[in-house]
């Protein structure tokens, strides 16, 4: 049976989380829409939901980029380039 994209991103984050510790995943208010849900279940310390903030969501992505980690910053496309309007 076929499985949404988003559903399978949500699998793969989470089990991406357990298996990497350098893995960090960040929302914009939208875990359930985006899956990330599932990641924060399985490891609740390493998801940040950044609230309706897309832009300062890329940014700490950015941010932890440079420090090392792996960072999955997760949005709707419409509100992730919004910065530009």
């Amino acid at each position: 049976m076929a499985m949404a994209t988003r559903a399978a991103y949500g699998k793969a984050l989470a089990k991406l989380v357990q298996e990497n510790q350098d893995v960090v995943v960040l929302d914009a208010d939208l875990a359930g829409s985006t899956k990330t849900g599932d990641a924060k279940a399985v490891c609740p310390q390493r998801h940040f939901d950044m609230g309706i903030a897309e832009g300062n969501m890329m940014g700490v992505a950015a941010g932890l980029a440079a420090s090392g980690k792996i960072a999955y910053a997760s949005s709707f496309a419409m509100f992730a380039a919004g910065r530009a309007f």
